[in-house]
């Protein structure tokens, strides 16, 4: 089950003039710049970065829900349902029984059914592949999951395969209510006569009847092949190709098109790597069509300049130094919120985004409508972490680290702050220095900014704030855990969907994941989240109230220190139209078919 999320767009979106209801032109070609380096990780549920993220979205379709690219709600894919039944049931629980239309195909013509749906749900959540795709959540809010992730169950309680044609799945009533609750029921289809040819479903429709052995089989498939090249999609486009930080990917002939029957008419997309310091030179030379998500006004300027179409809207999301919550120093509050006053975020919002975002102090993006509601009450009692040398010490000095080398002496900030003092930090009471390690992408003005501007500002606190730089995918994979390290800072940004649920990202259960970036644990944070979760759908005040709660929580235990929050730009070539359809939640990928090129 994805969750999607989206932001209201401001301005109207014209949808009508463009994709295609006939097919794809195998004479266009659309080049989209990616800033940093792809993973080459297509299946979701192991570690897709952002551009990784591009290909899968391309190669993803047919799913029950749409999101509405002018409301920004879950509305049922009717092009993909024929009819939808709810069932209330007296447990508690709810049912979503669905009918399938006929004629929908695979890329490789294999037609889709209920087996599809369902093949997906069990694949997905059972133990032998969870070891594998330690990220995944499919199905976790329905019924029976817990016993069928652990493998204490065969089978699936919640999902049901009914016919062809006709498949349910059980909400459990302990999840509900919650206010995205459609997203409990968005289920999208995989290939599962490529991903397990073999399997077999038991006589109630909920469980594989296939031996360990084959189940293992199928899951070393996905996990060690068809994750790096997927052969067949169900989406708009089918991978053909990556290498070299280059994917290709071909329009699937078989695809019947979106909610509103639309295809692509572009024949290829490449997604390739291209650094931001010479997004503008590609540009110019037409060797890429379109450069997505630009921040930096050092890029957006000179596109200007040049007289590139430029499309501008606010961020659903925002840009961050992300803690580790459970390692070395930053497992401490104080230090996290000292750290914070050690920032000038101003500085950062100018050098980085120009006059295009605005400082931000809670986990929320400039286009989202809960932000926008309650703006003044969140400028008034969110704490403001500006730059204050004297707040920094205070707070480190009500922690074990307010000592010199020795252990016993009390810290000095004069010192540390003097010209003289050139190795003068504090110390806990073991004689453990404090030491912060931070992890940045390579050729990236925030982490530029983070060594010209933090760590002189960290050392006159006392704070000895060690920056390493490498690959964007480097640092994925050490801040989700994938790759042993000890760094306990990075920075980076992040965009959110319309189902917005802080529960993967923030609560203690999901710790050690990978989903938890900063895998914090505290248990107002949990009830805070809880509270937001636990709303029924039509009750948009309590909800805009419990994320207000929320967001005052994170504020003061500060998992990351919130940068900025800003304009997306996307940049492109005259040749390419139809760009007016993205919106902060559906990107150029997501709105492919409404994309064309002269």
């Amino acid at each position: 089950m994805k969750r999607f999320a989206v932001v209201l767009l401001a301005a109207l979106l014209v949808l009508t003039g463009c994709g295609s209801k006939s097919g794809p032109s195998a004479d266009k070609v659309l080049t989209v710049a990616a800033p940093a380096s792809l993973n080459g990780d297509f299946v979701n549920g192991f570690g897709t970065n952002a551009y990784d993220q591009w290909a899968v979205k391309l190669m993803s379709g047919y799913d029950t829900f749409y999101v509405d690219p002018t409301t920004a709600e879950l509305k049922l894919d009717e092009s993909v349902v024929k009819q939808l039944v709810t069932t209330d049931n007296a447990d508690g629980s709810k049912t979503y029984t669905f009918t399938l239309n006929e004629g929908l195909k695979f890329s490789d013509g294999e037609a889709l059914t209920a087996k599809s749906y369902v093949g997906a749900l069990l694949f997905r959540g059972q133990a032998g592949w969870l070891e594998q795709a330690k990220m995944d959540s499919t199905g976790y809010d329905l019924v029976g999951y817990e016993a069928y992730s652990k493998g204490e169950a065969d089978k699936f309680e919640g999902v049901k395969y009914i016919d062809d044609s006709n498949f349910s799945v059980t909400i459990a009533a302990d999840r509900l209510p919650y206010y995205f609750e459609t997203s409990y029921a968005t289920v999208s289809p995989e290939p599962m006569h490529v991903w397990f040819p073999e399997a077999k479903l038991n006589a109630d429709g909920n469980g594989f009847d296939n031996t360990a052995e084959e189940i293992a089989a199928a899951v070393k498939n996905v996990s060690e092949k068809e994750r790096f090249k997927p052969t067949v999609s169900a989406g708009p486009y089918v991978l053909e190709t990556y290498e070299n930080n280059q994917a290709v990917l071909v329009a699937n002939e078989n695809y019947a098109g979106n909610f509103e029957g639309k295809k692509p008419s572009i024949g290829k997309v490449v997604i390739k790597l291209v650094e931001s310091d010479v997004t503008v030179q590609a540009l110019g030379n037409g060797e890429i069509d379109l450069s997505p998500g630009n921040i930096e006004s050092s890029v957006i300027e000179p596109s200007k300049e040049a007289g590139y179409q430029l499309i501008s809207y606010p961020r659903n999301g925002y840009g961050m130094i992300q803690f580790k919550a459970n390692k070395g120093p930053t497992q401490i509050t104080e230090v996290r919120q000292a750290i914070g006053y050690l920032l000038d975020r101003n500085e950062f919002v100018s050098k980085v985004v120009g006059g295009y975002g605005v400082v931000v102090n809670a986990p929320f993006g400039l286009s989202q409508w809960f932000y926008k509601e309650n703006k003044d009450e969140l400028d008034n009692d969110l704490i403001q972490y500006t730059f204050n040398l004297t707040k920094a010490n205070e707070l480190l000095d009500t922690t074990d680290y307010k000592f010199e080398s020795d252990g016993t002496t009390a810290f000095d900030p004069a010192k540390a702050n003097s010209d003289a003092a050139t190795n003068y930090f504090r110390y806990n009471s073991k004689g453990e220095k404090l030491v912060i390690k931070h992890f940045g992408s390579e050729k990236n003005a925030v982490t530029d900014l983070v060594v010209s501007q933090l760590v002189p500002n960290a050392k006159a606190a006392g704070i000895e704030y060690f920056v390493q730089q490498g690959e964007f995918s480097t640092l994925g994979d050490y801040m989700q855990g994938r790759v042993e390290n000890d760094y306990n800072a990075f920075n980076l940004a992040t965009s959110f969907t319309s189902i917005y649920d802080p529960y993967t990202g923030h609560h203690s259960d999901w710790v050690g994941s990978g989903l938890n970036w900063g895998d914090i644990a505290d248990p107002e944070l949990d009830a805070a989240i809880m509270n937001l979760r636990n709303r029924a759908p039509e009750d948009r005040e309590g909800f805009s109230k419990a994320v207000v709660e929320y967001f005052k929580v994170w504020n003061k235990l500060l998992p990351s220190v919130p940068l900025y929050s800003n304009q997306y730009f996307d940049i492109a070539l005259d040749r390419v139209t139809g760009l007016d359809s993205i919106t902060p939640e559906l990107d150029w990928a997501r709105q492919i078919v409404y994309i064309d090129v002269k």
